[in-house]
């Protein structure tokens, strides 16, 4: 901010122009506040035309202000035409108000300049200007400029004398626009060619959605037509937003589900692939000894002659190697039963994971009845609201007989005054001398009768005014309800979504530790393996050192091979349990994310029904806003018929008094 102001008296110093105390106060008021989106407020200031073009200057290298007010500043054409060259090439501003300027001809030319150039600013007031006056071509470059523009996206044009060609010109020009959703061009003379215009572009530009305009003399059904597309490009628009919304979550979702497949098929083909390529290994080391072994015991035939006599020194050793072969099988049978215990158990977990889905898909059922309750309630409520609608439009409906039937009975009142006043007059004509009490009597009357009807009717003025003041009371207590249920129902709404999402938390921790607990168990058969691995290569070394001289214990090393290849055996089969049932998991845990996608889907759609039940409830206050609205108007209509009334009342009686009197005058004289 102090480098605004620098900015501002250097300039001032080089264009020779005295600095403007009341604009330096401004600029200090704004840099004592903190808030991040500042306003330079100059509305109803005085500014001359070379500060104006001072600040256009500025205001070509400002990065602070992002929305500035010169409203009823009453500046020329110049000036404005100074501060909109600065605005032209200005990145910051997105709001700009002009109302109550005498913007025309030149000023609307560089308006356009602005709105073609500037692609920034979001938000243009122009209300109580001259824009559309007859016999200048400058609202059709504005018209133009507004078509290209690609970034304005809220437009008011109040008050600014456009008629039919103008509001047509405005029509076809933003056919073209795909930004804009507000136009207010409200006490306008658009006219019924113009609204026809403006009809065609609601029903051709989806962008728009919000269009005011009254006291524009266009017929009802016309204007019908263009709430009607109105709502339809609020609704598509919605329908669009929703559905980007949705889209954009469910791909999330899908990219989040793919890459955690991928990472744990990928561990998964790692993990089988290290020990596929570890047996691949030990299977080479293996057939590579026994190779070895197949050499040795050739060479060692042609000397089988020769250790014979040692054969009874190794029939004891034979022995023990049977006992420790039969020590061997025993340890591999308590191995295949440890591995029925660890398959049961691995049943055990499935079965209770299983029951830990049933119950969670039983908590979200019962969530989903909960919402469902909840939503009734709501509609119950709504249709409360409804039924307190139309007893209130019953009782509009009823005070506006009384106020017909009151307006006829006065009307009534007054034409028998006015019979029975000439009646007087024939009366006093022909018997003026004899009738002079009899007149003064009906005068009196006359008098009496007036004031009664004025007390009666400041009476019904004031039940007139006590019936409005509760009918405000009421919507003021249905709108204070309907937002104490909207806040209600989005606190609601929030903590489901919270709790849904702490749940959809612990359920990956749970699947997360599972997923540990099977990797250790895998981890623990591996060891296991390798513990077998090493008992069965010091198995082989001993018969290895005792096979070298006997055939027969080249036999038991073939036995011994047939069991290492049944072992290996079991041991594929083993993996490929353990796959089927890695997979099987994974199936499990795919129903379960699709079971979550389910249950967000429902969620979703219970929102998209809260949001339309907002957008009606929203619809129905406007209705009853823009009735009483109506019905103040009617009243207001109603009390400037009973004033015009008393004053015609008021002549009448000063006539005849003053004829009475002058009647009386003549007689006497």
């Amino acid at each position: 901010m102090d480098q605004f102001k620098k900015l501002y008296q250097e300039y001032c110093k080089t264009y020779h122009v005295e600095p403007n105390e009341l604009l330096l106060g401004e600029i200090q008021k704004v840099s004592g506040e903190d808030n991040k989106t500042k306003s330079l407020n100059l509305s109803s200031f005085n500014i001359p035309e070379s500060q104006c073009s001072v600040l256009g200057k500025i205001l070509t290298h400002d990065f602070i202000f992002t929305s500035i007010h010169l409203n009823d500043c009453n500046l020329s054409s110049d000036a404005l035409q100074a501060l909109l060259h600065g605005l032209v090439t200005n990145t910051t501003c997105k709001t700009l108000e002009l109302k109550g300027n005498g913007i025309q001809g030149a000023g609307t030319e560089a308006l356009a300049k602005v709105l073609r150039r500037n692609q920034t600013l979001r938000n243009l007031r122009l209300e109580w200007n001259q824009l559309g006056t007859m016999n200048s071509p400058a609202f059709s470059i504005f018209c133009d400029a507004l078509a290209d523009n690609k970034a304005l996206i809220e437009l008011d044009l109040r008050n600014n004398d456009i008629n039919h060609v103008g509001g047509s010109e405005l029509a076809t020009a933003l056919k073209r626009n795909i930004t804009l959703r507000a136009l207010d061009l409200r006490w306008n003379n658009v006219g019924l060619i113009g609204g026809r215009a403006l009809l065609l572009l609601c029903q051709t530009n989806t962008t728009i959605d919000d269009l005011q305009l009254v006291g524009n003399n266009i017929p009802d059904d016309i204007m019908q037509s263009i709430a009607n597309a109105l709502s339809k490009n609020n609704e598509q628009r919605q329908m669009h937003f929703g559905h980007s919304q949705n889209m954009a979550v469910l791909s999330r979702q899908l990219q989040h589900v793919h890459t955690e497949k991928d990472r744990e098929i990928t561990t998964t083909l790692t993990r089988m692939s290290i020990q596929e390529q570890a047996m691949l290994k030990a299977n080479k080391t293996l057939t590579e000894k026994l190779n070895k072994l197949q050499e040795a015991l050739d060479e060692r035939k042609l000397a089988f002659l020769a250790v014979s006599t040692r054969n009874t020194s190794l029939e004891n050793d034979l022995i023990e190697s049977k006992r420790q072969y039969d020590d061997v099988q025993n340890d591999m049978k308590r191995m295949e039963i440890d591995k029925e215990e660890l398959i049961q158990k691995i049943r055990r977990e499935c079965k209770h994971e299983k029951d830990e889905l049933i119950d969670i898909q039983e908590k979200l059922q019962r969530n989903l009845n909960e919402n469902i309750e909840n939503q009734r309630r709501l509609n119950e409520k709504l249709h409360d609201l409804e039924r307190k609608n139309d007893n209130l439009q019953t009782t509009i409906r009823e005070l506006q007989e009384t106020i017909t039937i009151n307006d006829r009975n006065h009307q009534i009142k007054l034409t028998t005054i006015n019979d029975e006043n000439e009646r007087l007059k024939i009366k006093h004509k022909e018997d003026l001398k004899d009738n002079e009490l009899i007149l003064n009597r009906d005068v009196q009357r006359l008098k009496e009768a007036h004031i009664s009807t004025e007390q009666t009717f400041k009476e019904q003025m004031s039940k007139l005014e006590n019936i409005r003041t509760s009918l405000e009371r009421e919507i003021n207590t249905l709108k204070s309800t309907i937002s104490t249920q909207k806040l209600t129902h989005d606190e609601r709404l929030q903590q489901e979504k919270i709790r849904i999402k702490n749940e959809e938390e612990k359920k990956q921790q749970e699947i997360e530790d599972r997923l540990r607990a099977l990797t250790n168990s895998k981890d623990e058969l591996e060891s296991r393996y390798n513990q077998q691995l090493i008992a069965n290569r010091e198995l082989q070394q001993k018969i290895n050192f005792q096979s070298v001289e006997i055939e027969t214990f080249k036999r038991q090393v073939d036995s011994i091979q047939s069991t290492m290849l049944s072992k290996d055996n079991e041991i594929l089969e083993i993996r490929e349990k353990t796959k089927t049932d890695y997979e099987k998991k994974l199936r499990s845990y795919q129903k379960d994310i699709d079971m979550t996608d389910e249950f967000k889907d429902r969620i979703k759609q219970l929102e998209n029904d809260l949001k339309d039940q907002r957008f009606t409830d929203r619809h129905t206050i406007r209705e009853l806003e823009s009735r009483v609205t109506e019905l103040q108007t009617t009243l207001n209509h109603r009390d400037q018929e009973i004033s015009r009334l008393r004053h015609d009342e008021e002549q009448r009686l000063h006539f005849l008094r003053s004829a009475i009197v002058d009647y009386i005058g003549t007689g006497a004289s």
